[in-house]
């Protein structure tokens, strides 16, 4: 990554990355970058690549499919293309409509941004926004780092997209959208946990580099949010429901699960993820989306599985999120299955907002179990 704009007539350095990856990266067998490497290769179609993946279901169980995403994407460009023939100058977007170019699953969006029409585009001076029509400009006061979607399109990096949403969303939605950033399907994979890291403390150093020249840059709305956030992330999930369930239990007081915790099958022996899981307490948690009606042989012959490979079997579904008394009953089931693999009671704490969840300390009563 190197940073471009920086003379003084710009108030914003924007630093471009180009994504690109060789026949055998895309096929999953390969994790070293390349030092240039171009994003549109990220979003096309492919298969698992000849290591394949570890024995699992269907990887966008009620989120977006990687289908639906990458055709989201070419609507976008399509009417990218449009709005840039009637501007002169580069436009960089940003918000929802880098991450629709992005192909990245979209958490829960304010209401004034979930107009289809609408595209938003970043600037870093006041003075460097222009009038197209259905196009918002957004002064941003953070490092601008940008990717070239298709060779065509320059958009925010998924890492300065997520910074850049915080100021709209809430903790937790900040905490489903990096979710979605990192999936466990290396299509849909946008970013690591280190890229959200290196961000931040590019930002700051942004903000140090302008109090050395006298200009005194804030830092970016959100950048606390973001922090928070980060707490609450984690890598390698598969759909944002995921993310919401583990959030739910961890408002109850309960411990994270694990990520895509990888058992043996005790049929086949070969390998196979939970969706989260207790390992301590051999408590598996599976969420089960609307696209599992049609699949009940095979959820039926995974469950048998997974106990009788010694695992406690909780299945979730979306009736279970959303509403704080379903939620609690979800919450209470596992500290029920906890209380029957140790032989100790657990009591369930009153919900406790993201921000409690977020603060750092929430875990301590249980480092000593």
């Amino acid at each position: 990554m190197h940073l471009v704009g920086c003379g003084a007539d710009m108030s914003g350095a924007i630093a471009e990355t180009y994504f690109s990856l060789s026949a055998n990266e895309q096929n999953g067998l390969h994790a070293k970058p390349l030092p240039v490497i171009h994003i549109s290769t990220l979003l096309s179609f492919g298969d698992a690549g000849a290591g394949g993946y570890l024995y699992g279901r269907g990887m966008a169980q009620e989120s977006i499919s990687l289908s639906a995403l990458t055709e989201l994407k070419y609507q976008r460009m399509r009417v990218c293309s449009s709005k840039r023939r009637r501007s002169d100058a580069e436009l960089v977007y940003a918000l929802p409509t880098a991450l629709e170019l992005l192909a990245i699953e979209k958490p829960k969006l304010p209401e004034r941004m979930r107009f289809k029409d609408k595209m938003y585009v970043v600037v870093s001076d006041a003075l460097r926004r222009s009038h197209v029509d259905g196009v918002s400009f957004i002064v941003w006061q953070g490092p601008i780092e940008t990717v070239t979607v298709e060779r065509r399109f320059v958009c925010t990096s998924p890492a300065c997209t997520w910074a850049m949403m915080s100021a709209y969303l809430s903790v937790a939605e900040l905490a489903i959208l990096g979710d979605s950033m990192m999936r466990r399907d290396n299509r849909l994979k946008r970013a690591t946990f280190e890229d959200f890291i290196a961000f931040l403390k590019r930002a700051e150093e942004y903000c140090q580099e302008s109090v050395d020249s006298g200009q005194r840059r804030k830092a970016f709305k959100g950048i606390r949010n973001c922090y928070r956030a980060l707490r609450l992330m984690r890598e390698n999930s598969d759909s944002s429901f995921e993310t919401r369930t583990r959030l739910a239990l961890m408002r109850y007081g309960l411990p994270c699960p694990q990520v895509n915790y990888a058992i043996r099958n005790p049929h086949t022996n070969k390998a196979m993820l939970l969706d989260m899981a207790y390992p301590e307490y051999s408590i598996a948690i599976e969420y089960d989306g609307g696209d599992h009606a049609g699949q009940w042989l095979a959820d039926t012959s995974r469950r048998q599985a997974i106990q009788g490979a010694g695992w406690e079997y909780i299945q979730v579904t979306k009736l279970n999120l959303g509403d704080e008394e379903q939620e609690e009953r979800l919450a209470r089931r596992v500290a029920e299955a906890i209380h029957r693999a140790t032989g100790w009671p657990v009591a369930l704490t009153d919900r406790q907002s993201i921000r409690q969840l977020s603060d750092g300390r929430r875990d301590s009563r249980w480092q000593s179990r």
